[in-house]
């Protein structure tokens, strides 16, 4: 099971930290050649090495996702890198904690552009290659908000991520004749750097062993198995759906 990626190429996006990061190390872990790719040089460079260091296949590559001119050139060069690609994760994004009262056109447009143009554009960019391939796995990291709304979260943020998981839908009922699958990964409260500044951190009425049935906030190691399980052919029968990764929250 250790080779279950064997010769297979994954990208994932946003992959210099936090969910991106355990994502990244989880597919090398399982034998994917995995580019990493941020827009922060220092960090995401710094994964690929030590994933080198310790014998994975392994790249980093500078990606913008929202660099919209060059999003289709930028992908066909992380192909070059490794020949294919045959796994894209999107995980790169922001979050936001605003009021409904208080959410300005700029802040809403910066959400949008982050968070669900930019998540189109790039699998819209690696679709071209993995239907040439075709085979593709897409996996793209939305969010609990995007089912029930924004609690802690902005308004801005769960619509985008609930746009997420509908392009998931169209790129699954458009991929299926060329053997590629598209399927979302929907996060709860998960302890990652990102988190900080939202209310369930510190708030004493959030306390995971009262509010979540498995008793704990999430790791991101635990979205790194789901996202795993999706960019296998485990999941080969699966296309268009939602892993929720949240301990049981959604149940509350």
């Amino acid at each position: 099971m250790k080779q279950l990626l064997e010769n297979k190429v994954a990208v994932v996006t946003g992959s210099g930290q936090g969910i991106g990061e355990a994502i990244a190390r989880k597919l090398a872990e399982f034998g994917a050649a995995v580019i990493v790719t941020d827009i922060n040089t220092e960090k995401g460079q710094a994964v690929a090495d030590d994933l080198t260091s310790q014998g994975h296949r392994a790249a980093f590559h500078k990606f913008n996702v929202a660099d919209f001119d060059n999003i289709k050139k930028e992908v066909a060069a992380m192909r070059d890198i490794f020949g294919r690609i045959d796994i894209w994760v999107n995980n790169a994004g922001i979050t936001g904690v605003s009021r409904v009262e208080d959410i300005t056109i700029e802040e809403w447009d910066k959400m949008q552009t982050l968070d669900i143009k930019s998540v189109f554009f790039c699998t819209q960019a690696v679709f071209e290659i993995m239907k040439q391939q075709n085979y593709g796995k897409l996996v793209h990291i939305s969010s609990m908000a995007g089912e029930r709304g924004g609690r802690s979260s902005s308004c801005a943020y769960s619509s985008a991520k609930a746009a997420v998981l509908n392009m998931s839908k169209c790129f699954a009922l458009s991929g299926g004749e060329y053997n590629i699958t598209s399927n979302s990964v929907c996060p709860g409260r998960t302890l990652t750097a990102m988190a900080q500044g939202l209310s369930w951190l510190t708030d004493p009425k959030d306390d995971p062993k009262k509010t979540i049935p498995l008793g704990r906030f999430g790791q991101p190691e635990d979205i790194a198995n789901a996202v795993l399980f999706l960019a296998s052919d485990l999941s080969s029968y699966i296309t268009g759906d939602v892993i929720d990764v949240n301990g049981g929250l959604y149940m509350k």
